[in-house]
């Protein structure tokens, strides 16, 4: 029988794409790897990786073998999911995962209910971003990853893991309170946002939206400023140097002279929590998921879930 911590070092090789790098994963030496992918290639009878220039390379039988340690993986999440089961009381380690903005709007309140709910799980919070977070989730290294994409950039995420769609986070313009914008029944339309100054995001899907939007119009504008952070894009709307856009989910109330003001056909996150599939029948999971609805329902500023995007088979991230 193949030693399970051999196949899986060499999982954490082949999905690392070098020694070292799968060593810093396993918190192992860099030697220690090489010697178990030695064994293991001993004990298989063939090459397992193969060096081709500077890097290796996986073969055939690793490929098989990688195969078998994610079945392994999978078959002692389900057991554990199944042994969870029996308990009373929903318990035991939990590792949640998401980007700053769910994790303040989101994830910290859905903490509180758990602690109140279920006493005995023992909760770890990271701050990834999506990427990083699905990776973690797929290395098994967080149990659920609070992810987004976009209502017209939708990406499906990976065979094995199970996405919920819990709303969407529209985002709104941010303008000083004594300027002449008017709101529509929809909102604030861009055709009447000609001649400002923006303080744009660092490039993504706020800012390709916005350039693109004003690009198309022809309308004149200036990009005064580009910053990552809401705090010092706020402090400069408040200024009176330009406007912002804004997401709802994690955002704090504006200062004293600024208005959030919704636009037409605005860029929407789809906010998800993905999970493993074998983790499904986890009570802490399943626990996880109802107390981020929870939160979501009592958030007033936030569009509740389209009836037909609730369950698995949600979206990805991406940027």
């Amino acid at each position: 029988m193949f030693n399970p911590e051999h196949l899986r070092t060499l999982q954490a090789v082949v999905e690392e794409g070098t020694v070292l790098a799968a060593a810093d994963r396993l918190h192992l030496t860099p030697s220690a790897v090489s010697q178990q992918l030695g064994r293991l290639q001993q004990q298989v009878g063939q090459p397992v990786m193969v060096r081709q220039g500077r890097g290796l390379v996986p073969t055939d039988a690793a490929a098989v073998l990688v195969r078998v340690a994610e079945q392994m993986v999978e078959l002692d999440e389900r057991a554990r999911a199944e042994l969870e089961t029996l308990q009373e009381e929903v318990s035991g380690p939990l590792v949640l995962a998401a980007f700053p903005t769910a994790l303040l709007g989101l994830v910290a309140p859905a903490v509180t209910v758990l602690q109140e709910r279920h006493p005995h799980l023992v909760l770890t919070v990271r701050e990834l971003s999506p990427e990083a977070a699905l990776h973690a989730l797929r290395r098994g290294e967080v149990d659920v990853a609070v992810v987004h994409d976009w209502t017209d950039r939708q990406v499906s995420i990976r065979a094995g893991l199970q996405a919920h769609l819990l709303g969407l986070d529209p985002v709104d313009l941010i303008a000083p309170a004594t300027s002449d914008l008017q709101a529509g029944p929809d909102g604030v339309d861009l055709d009447d946002l000609g001649g400002h100054v923006w303080i744009d995001d660092s490039p993504g899907v706020y800012s390709d939206w916005l350039r693109g939007a004003l690009s198309t119009r022809r309308l004149p504008h200036r990009i005064g400023a580009t910053v990552e952070a809401s705090a010092p894009r706020l402090s400069l709307v408040t200024q009176g140097f330009g406007l912002c856009l804004l997401p709802r989910l994690g955002r704090d109330a504006l200062p004293a002279g600024l208005v959030a003001l919704p636009l037409v056909e605005a860029p929407t996150r789809r906010i998800h929590a993905v999970h493993r599939e074998a983790s499904a029948r986890r009570p802490a999971v399943e626990a996880a998921l109802e107390a981020m609805r929870t939160v979501w329902r009592e958030r007033a500023e936030l569009p509740d879930v389209p009836e037909e995007g609730e369950g698995g088979g949600g979206g990805g991230p991406t940027r």
